[in-house]
């Protein structure tokens, strides 16, 4: 469903691609691990892999630098391409999609070119705390056959575009 979002070619392929990429958690939230979320596509991997935050904060920020190659209209989720290629996809909470967009507010446009840190959606905390099944947010790579070595965070809580979630370093070409 999602493996296939992401359009290939639209990253920049300059750079170095064996250097490692660092995405930041794209919330304030306590650290959940992708194999304790509330839903089989995300706890067995079956997108990709990563980790998830339980949000504390209203906006999700870019995690890493790159082309928003996916927002969904709905605005639940998003994903951006580095400029090595690495795909990363958000998702906020758990069967979102179900609430039709209610709750959720793109701040940017598919195919803008974003920073770390970059605004990408605002939550609205009150409606989401009454209709979502859950608002933990999965950062998974849905490429991970791009991925030479992947390290988690141990912390268990992260501040948005301040503390790294994930350390990627890309299959050498």
């Amino acid at each position: 469903m999602f493996k296939n979002l992401f359009r290939r070619g639209q990253a920049d392929a300059a750079g170095d691609d064996s250097q490692e990429i660092t995405i930041l958690a794209p919330v304030d939230g306590e650290v959940v691990p992708l194999e304790d979320v509330e839903d089989p596509m995300f706890s067995q991997k079956m997108l990709g892999d990563g980790l998830a935050v339980r949000p504390t904060s209203d906006t999700i920020v870019a995690p890493v630098s790159g082309t928003l190659t996916q927002i969904f209209p709905t605005g639940h989720a998003a994903g951006i391409t580095t400029r090595q290629g690495i795909e990363v996809l958000i998702h906020v909470g758990i069967d979102t999609v179900e609430l039709k967009g209610e709750g959720f507010t793109k701040l940017v446009e598919q195919g803008a070119q974003v920073e770390a840190g970059t605004p990408l959606i605002r939550l609205d905390l009150d409606k989401l705390g009454k209709t979502a099944k859950s608002l933990v947010t999965p950062v998974i790579i849905t490429n991970m056959d791009k991925v030479e070595q992947l390290t988690r965070s141990t912390d268990q809580s992260v501040d948005a575009a301040t503390s790294w979630l994930l350390k990627i370093v890309p299959q050498k070409k």
